[in-house]
């Protein structure tokens, strides 16, 4: 129902506000007048001449003020005011050169005691920008040459993650037999 009459009422307080700056103009004034004749009130703003004993002429100065002229009423312009760009702040990875590449190599599986092995594992990050970070199944690693527990003859399937110093990820699953060597006499 308001929405039918919007336009309505806009043009109603246009059309108000139109004439109330309209009347705000002052109407030219003009003097009265007086009986038949006019006669103009002297605009002479010096004191008489006093008289000389001279005979050169002397010379009266009159003030004319300006009479007032009809200027234009002024109008209204329309500027478009340019309004200022939010940034919004968004989480990239810093360029880099190349991107992360993670690969890894088996040095050696030792036999422990009982059936018990150790897995030998070095990490090889390349590219990103350095500062690696090494992480065994989500376990940060002091170093990019890993330890892992196992047990000989069952294999050894785990998670290696590597992040970069400019942010850039990457986890590597992967799956090593659990064959240990055979026990010397």
């Amino acid at each position: 129902m308001f929405r039918r009459h919007l336009p309505w009422l806009a043009f109603t307080v246009l059309l108000v506000i139109v004439s109330a700056c309209s009347s705000n103009v002052p109407a030219p004034q003009i003097a009265p007048t007086t009986g038949g004749s006019q006669s103009a009130s002297p605009t002479n703003t010096l004191p008489p001449a006093k008289p000389t004993d001279t005979s050169a002429p002397t010379a009266i100065v009159s003030t004319i003020e300006p009479s007032p002229t009809d200027t234009a009423e002024p109008t209204a312009t329309f500027t478009s005011t340019p309004k200022p760009r939010l940034t919004v702040a968004t989480v990239r990875p810093r360029n880099t050169a190349t991107p992360l590449n993670v690969t890894y190599q088996v040095l050696e599986i030792k036999r422990q005691p009982g059936d018990e092995a150790m897995l030998v594992l070095k990490v090889i990050a390349t590219g990103g920008s350095g500062g690696y970070r090494y992480y065994h199944d989500d376990v940060q690693q002091p170093s990019a040459t890993f330890n892992i527990p196992g047990t000989c003859g069952k294999p050894f399937v785990h998670t290696i993650k590597v992040i970069s110093g400019d942010g850039q990820t990457v986890a590597l699953p992967y799956h090593v037999n659990g064959v240990c060597p055979t026990p010397t006499p």
